[in-house]
């Protein structure tokens, strides 16, 4: 087994959630450095009010978010990392909508809106399809089965 994939946390859609959160380690990266922030073209509708400050808290929530899909790639039979992982793309489903229809700051053809409303609804929607595969009974039990804790 090569080191690299020593690392990787076992199943494919862990690898998927964990690849997902190395791109948002970097969004977040990109939130808090002026010459790479995106966020006045993500909402491009009303630039004006994609302020520095508001480009850190995104850069917050997104590492957030990042740090919790992190633990639950390696984690996906615990249900409080699942249930919290679902949360994180509910929230983001969430945050965009709301941005392109409500608040009309964001058009769905922006930077980094449609690829996050893509990734998100494709990830939610594959969490409620497979939840039982995760964490039916005999998923919990064969996770925490180990008596090296």
């Amino acid at each position: 087994m090569s080191t690299i994939a020593a690392w990787l946390p076992v199943g494919n859609f862990p690898k998927v959630v964990l690849f997902v959160s190395v791109l948002a380690v970097y969004n977040s990266i990109q939130c808090f450095i002026p010459a790479m922030r995106l966020t006045h073209r993500i909402y491009a509708r009303k630039p004006k009010e994609a302020t520095a400050l508001a480009a850190r808290l995104m850069g917050l929530w997104t590492l957030t978010s990042a740090a919790i899909r992190i633990y639950t790639a390696y984690n996906m039979n615990d249900p409080a990392c699942y249930n919290l992982c679902m949360l994180t793309y509910m929230l983001v489903t969430f945050s965009f909508t709301t941005e392109i229809f409500i608040h009309k700051t964001a058009p769905l053809s922006s930077p980094g809106v449609w690829p996050a409303l893509l990734i998100a609804t494709a990830s939610l929607t594959y969490m409620v399809v497979y939840r039982d595969f995760y964490l039916g009974p005999e998923a919990i039990a064969a996770a925490f089965s180990h008596t090296d804790l």
